[in-house]
């Protein structure tokens, strides 16, 4: 019994086809029929991938390839893999490069950074809360008041005269626990006695500048300076000024210093309603 083999060959016109049929004779082994060869020009399997299947290595891969290439890329990626986005941490070290970001960050980082200088700009002022009790004459606060004004050394006069009872002379720090004690019943506290009693001149030129006090800018506007306030030479022309001989500027100082027209002028007051007429 002969076998009908059949080979199909591709000419240039993939439309063209030519069957080639073979007869084979089959030789019989061992009582089972067997060819005399296999398929004539049977092809092999390739053992490497066809050059279509070979992956374009000319871009980069949004993934890492889990085995090397066949052949390696002559050339490098046409996209560099330098990002324009800013990191999402921050670097080690500071960057090389001397020009600062063309895109700076409009997040700030996320810890501030630790300076042991001040900052350029002064901290804000803020003029402490007046103690209004202070501005009622003698004769209209209750007994009990009245007592603990005594226990600062005040009388009917000094109370109703700014500036006449030496203790207005003292800081908060200055004073004794005593004397503390009944202001704070008063309603002072070191900021508002500083200020509304004290206006500050019981503190030294150097301490006006301190952080949280900044009141040295306003004594400067008022003509001030360390040796006319240590007393090496006269005070400045402002000191002896009424209030409205003042500027406008000096005034504005001199309010911030917790003055008014009655406290600056160091007259009596003078009731209107219970508080006096700035």
């Amino acid at each position: 019994m002969a076998i009908q083999l059949s080979r199909r060959i591709l000419g240039q016109s993939k439309m063209s086809r030519l069957f080639i049929t073979l007869w084979v004779l089959p030789t019989i082994v061992d009582g089972q029929p067997q060819t005399q060869g296999d398929i004539i020009d049977s092809p092999s399997p390739p053992t490497t991938s066809p050059v279509n299947d070979i992956i374009d290595t000319s871009t980069p891969t949004t993934s890492p390839t889990v085995t090397p290439s066949l052949r390696p890329s002559s050339l490098p990626s046409s996209i560099p893999t330098l990002s324009q986005a800013p990191s999402r941490e921050p670097t080690d070290r500071p960057s090389s490069s001397a020009t600062p970001s063309q895109n700076p960050s409009n997040v700030p980082s996320m810890s501030p950074t630790l300076s042991f200088t001040p900052s350029a700009a002064p901290i804000q002022y803020s003029r402490p809360t007046r103690v209004d009790i202070r501005y009622v004459p003698w004769n209209e606060l209750d007994p009990e008041t009245q007592k603990i004004a005594m226990n600062l050394d005040y009388t009917n006069t000094t109370w109703n005269e700014y500036g006449a009872n030496p203790i207005e002379e003292s800081s908060w720090e200055d004073l004794t626990s005593e004397q503390t004690s009944n202001a704070s019943l008063l309603g002072y506290d070191m900021k508002s006695w500083d200020c509304w009693i004290n206006h500050y001149e019981g503190y030294r030129w150097i301490d006006m500048g301190q952080p949280f006090i900044q009141v040295l800018q306003w004594f400067t506007s008022l003509g001030w300076d360390i040796q006319s306030w240590t007393g090496k030479k006269e005070a400045p022309e402002s000191d002896s000024k009424t209030w409205y001989d003042l500027t406008s500027e000096e005034r504005f100082s001199a309010a911030q210093l917790c003055y008014s027209r009655i406290t600056w002028n160091e007259v009596e007051v003078f009731s209107n309603g219970g508080f006096p007429i700035m």
